[in-house]
């Protein structure tokens, strides 16, 4: 009988060991399970209050990119009224010198044939360094690509004189904007980009002339259409000596006593003019005046 008792009270220990183990596999199960739910509550948490930030900053890109369009329609506006105005400037008036409270005088040289003439100039304007404005022809530009695309590497800037030097009371309308858009053509292919030209020069200043006047306005329409303004000069010594022939000493000094802040000189790529350059770009410093490209004359401050 004592047997049976104790072997039963042995069996009722092991059952209960057992059972106090499952109980606590499932107490740790339970806890585990309890961890991991908290554990994805947080993540759930941390990921709802990311997605409420994302929605924030979304909702704020969105306010800004509706700021930047507003922004960008007004500024398509603005530009808008400022092309108006520009192409009222370019094609309201001829440009025949910059403002007299300046020392700053423009030299500017047409055509552009011999390479050599061209290789000479840029000496000379290297050597005294100076900036000058090429109006160039486009058939010049097209003979002799690389020379041009070396004056543009200097600092020096090329102006439209159109393709072939055609008149512009010999061409209609279409023909003198083709003159225009050959002149560019070969610019940008000279150059390998698109080069932006911001000045024009009918050749022989035909078209502009007080007997032409009719007619100028028109013109000056026609090329402030093609982002261009038309720019004479006062200060020439062909028209004001009434020869082709005279020499280098006395084309500089007739420039010398004719130039004034300002002043923008016509020269040609011709030998007696090149050969009398170093002297009028020293002559004028000497007056107190500073040989320069025709963009830095006409962005000069009056000076007090």
């Amino acid at each position: 009988m004592e047997d049976y008792y104790y072997g039963r009270s042995r069996k009722t220990k092991k059952k209960s060991g057992l059972r106090f183990l499952l109980f606590f596999i499932l107490l740790l199960a339970l806890a585990a399970l309890a961890f991991y739910s908290f554990t994805q509550y947080l993540t759930l948490q941390s990921l709802r209050s990311e997605v409420n930030r994302m929605k924030e900053q979304l909702d704020l890109l969105e306010d800004e990119n509706k700021l930047l369009w507003e922004q960008y329609d007004q500024i398509v506006e603005e530009n808008e009224k400022l092309r108006e105005e520009n192409l009222m400037l370019r094609s309201s008036q001829v440009i025949r010198s910059g403002i007299r409270e300046t020392n700053k005088v423009a030299i500017t040289i047409d055509d552009g044939y011999g390479d050599t003439l061209i290789l000479k100039t840029l000496e000379s304007l290297r050597n005294h360094n100076v900036k000058a404005t090429f109006f160039t022809l486009g058939e010049c530009i097209r003979n002799e690509p690389a020379i041009w695309k070396q004056a543009v590497e200097e600092g020096h800037e090329l102006a439209n004189h159109t393709y072939s030097h055609r008149y512009l009371t010999t061409m209609n309308d279409e023909e003198i904007v083709n003159e225009l858009d050959r002149w560019q053509e070969e610019v940008d292919q000279a150059l390998g980009y698109s080069y932006t030209a911001y000045f024009f020069r009918p050749p022989g200043m035909d078209g502009f002339t007080t007997p032409q006047a009719g007619k100028t306005k028109h013109y000056l329409d026609l090329i402030g259409r093609k982002g261009l303004i038309s720019v004479l000069w006062d200060v020439d010594h062909f028209s004001g000596l009434g020869t082709g022939s005279a020499s280098p000493d006395v084309i500089a000094n007739y420039i010398l006593q004719q130039a004034r802040g300002g002043s923008i000189i016509l020269l040609h790529f011709k030998e007696n003019d090149i050969a009398a350059l170093p002297s009028i770009i020293t002559g004028l410093r000497s007056q107190g005046l500073e040989p320069c490209s025709l963009s830095e004359l006409l962005l000069a401050e009056p000076q007090g």
